[in-house]
């Protein structure tokens, strides 16, 4: 029992000093790179002058990778009833809309219940 206890609290400051040597690591593209490839999509895609970058976050999608979020102060209208809210630039300067569904909301897969549902039998 021992041997187990020291084994579980070795695994778990294994994981966690990796953590955080994750959460130290400096992101490959600088910030300075990810507001000019933001602002430039902003202008290439002819979305409204009053949209403007609002905040640029650094997300770390897993322990070895992540990427720079920039926001928009308003959201934009795309293909009618959707909507982008910002931008996922990737460390080799790949981007990826945010677009929300077209029901305007996160929508749940096909089958799975709402969030806080029940069975009442």
């Amino acid at each position: 029992m021992k041997h187990l206890c020291s084994l579980a609290l070795t695994a778990a400051l294994a994981v966690s000093s990796l953590s955080a040597f994750a959460a130290d690591k400096a992101p490959n593209l600088p910030i300075d790179q990810a507001l000019k490839i933001a602002q430039e999509y902003l202008q290439k895609s002819g979305n409204p002058g009053s949209v403007q970058i609002v905040g640029l976050t650094y997300e770390q999608s897993t322990l070895r990778t992540g990427y720079w979020y920039a926001k928009w102060s308003s959201t934009v209208e795309v293909d009618g009833n959707r909507k982008e809210t910002g931008l996922r630039i990737d460390m080799d300067g790949t981007v990826t809309r945010f677009v929300t569904a077209p029901g305007g909301g996160h929508e749940a897969p096909v089958g799975q219940r709402p969030v806080g549902a029940r069975n009442i039998r």
